[in-house]
């Protein structure tokens, strides 16, 4: 059997968790993990509201700009998976300080359905993103090629 990390991965729900208060975005707004052989690219909305469309539809305002800002991950480079541990080594970032960094997960396939937890977020200079280190985000993927 190849990679079994390797396909097209989109994400079901968006899981966060902080001491004893849980939220989960059940079903998730749009995202999708790519993994070949050597290569991903990821984007996905973390929040539980889809943005709505800008006022004047193809040129935002400054406002709409932060805002959609806001509501994307995207990302991509190159990975490792060794066992259960899955690391991004970032090329791409919509956040110049990740490009050159790094993302970190505990990873768990089974079949075509993927949990990711994300453990740590590290810039190009090493800086880990403390906003993850104050609670877990957990995704669930299905494969869907």
């Amino acid at each position: 059997m190849g990679n079994p990390i390797t396909g097209v991965w989109k994400v079901q729900t968006v899981t966060y968790k902080s001491g004893e208060q849980v939220t989960s975005i059940d079903p998730a707004l749009p995202g999708l993990f790519i993994f070949t052989e050597a290569h991903y690219s990821m984007t996905w909305m973390p929040g539980g509201v889809q943005q709505a469309d800008y006022k004047d539809l193809w040129h935002p305002n400054d406002e709409e700009k932060v805002q959609s800002y806001n509501s994307l991950v995207t990302n991509t480079g190159r990975y490792e998976l060794s066992g259960s541990r899955l690391t991004t080594c970032v090329d791409v970032a919509k956040t110049p300080a990740f490009v050159g960094g790094k993302a970190v997960y505990e990873c768990n396939i089974d079949g075509d359905d993927m949990r990711l937890e994300i453990k740590n977020n590290v810039a190009h200079d090493g800086t880990q993103d403390a906003g993850y280190l104050k609670f877990n985000t957990v995704l669930s993927l299905k494969r869907v090629e």
